[in-house]
């Protein structure tokens, strides 16, 4: 691994150098790898080794863009802060008027209110934390015809989110090929095949307000992993946790104790592989189960963050790609869906919905856990 870069000047990384005054124990803290973006660019096999490496064990990892030539895609991150915040202050009937649920089927554009989704197994009535708002890819970059309702304080920043959506694309891109060239993978059959940069697609941008909660045993975010490809998480409070590698994750063999937390760090986002890479790979490369929830002996603080879901595209078959790397499985071929079902699967189980189908399964990427 290269040493980090000297960091870009202090005002393009105003937003993300400036922490949370919580402190995780540091006990608790989850020590991942970190992955230069700006070494996958040029392509040091080291860096390649190593993010294959981190993919298959960890499924999280740091992508260090504080190298001149990527750190500029920091200051759109801090600029996008500042538009969720001010999102965010809008008036609870102004917000409604940009319902997820009414505006998208696969609710890839709009507002969800505090409680709409559910905590833990489904069955105690446990209501999450946090108010969502979701900006879609498409329609910021022009790269479809569909509707693209939105407020004005989204219209005055468009040009953010462009340059925002842009850089965290090319990252993505820049990440999938890697991938793709240490696991032998031919032409047509590559990640980057099935998430073409100039093509439609079901990728979102994701602003999160979690509100404060004296109570410190509460958990504001169910246990779960993502459904797409590749999530990029930017935030400067601690709250992130993730169940690490070593633990047994079956129903009842893991306990509270278990969780880490994923400290922010300045000039750096949160990588973590989705559903659709796992699906694809036949479980080689990991999605690893997380969720936000207040630190150990902590108030749950009033925390923003913001997450770019990088998804196939809806019609992709999530089925085990070529490669001599990835194991073969008749029954995955089988029961293989499209990214664009899975999607609507994932929602239903979010939200609680009676048909979702098995909720604990298809909430934690197939584990089972939830008790």
């Amino acid at each position: 691994m290269s040493p980090s870069a000297s960091f870009p000047p202090e005002s393009t990384v105003e937003q993300t150098s400036t922490l949370s005054e919580v402190r995780i124990p540091p006990e608790k803290k989850a020590h991942l790898r970190t992955i230069s973006l700006y070494e996958l660019q040029v392509g040091s096999a080291s860096e390649q080794k190593l993010l294959l490496q981190t993919c298959i064990q960890d499924g999280f990892f740091y992508l260090d863009l504080t190298h001149p030539n990527t750190s500029s895609l920091l200051s759109y991150v801090d600029a996008t802060f500042k538009l969720s915040k001010e999102l965010f202050n809008y008036s609870p009937e102004i917000k409604s008027l940009f319902d997820v649920d009414k505006i998208s089927g696969l609710k890839l554009n709009g507002y969800k209110p505090k409680g709409r989704n559910v905590v833990g197994n489904g069955k105690d009535g446990k209501n999450d934390g946090f108010e969502s708002w979701v900006i879609p890819r498409n329609g910021v970059l022009h790269l479809s015809n569909e509707a693209f309702p939105h407020p004005p304080l989204v219209a005055d920043h468009l040009s953010t989110l462009y340059g925002l959506f842009d850089g965290l694309g090319s990252a993505s891109h820049t990440i999938l090929s890697s991938l793709s060239d240490s696991l032998l993978m031919p032409a047509g059959q590559r990640f980057e095949d099935f998430q073409g940069l100039n093509r439609p697609s079901p990728d979102i941008l994701r602003l999160l307000k979690y509100h404060p909660n004296s109570n410190t045993d509460v958990i504001p975010q169910t246990p779960h992993t993502d459904l797409g490809s590749l999530t990029f998480v930017f935030s400067t409070t601690p709250g992130l946790q993730v169940l690490p590698p070593g633990v047994m994750q079956k129903p009842g063999a893991y306990s509270e104790s278990d969780w880490l937390y994923v400290e922010p760090k300045p000039g750096h986002a949160i990588v973590n592989i989705g559903d659709c890479i796992t699906m694809m790979t036949n479980g080689l490369l990991r999605s690893a189960l997380h969720r936000v929830g207040p630190v150990t002996g902590c108030a749950m603080p009033e925390r923003y963050s913001m997450a770019y879901l990088m998804r196939p595209e809806d019609q992709t078959l999530l089925r085990p790609l070529d490669s001599p790397l990835i194991p073969r499985s008749a029954s995955t071929e089988e029961t293989a869906v499209t990214s664009g079902a899975w999607i609507s699967k994932k929602f239903k189980a979010l939200r609680g919905t009676k048909d979702a189908g098995n909720f604990d399964q298809i909430l934690t990427g197939g584990r089972g856990i939830l008790v």
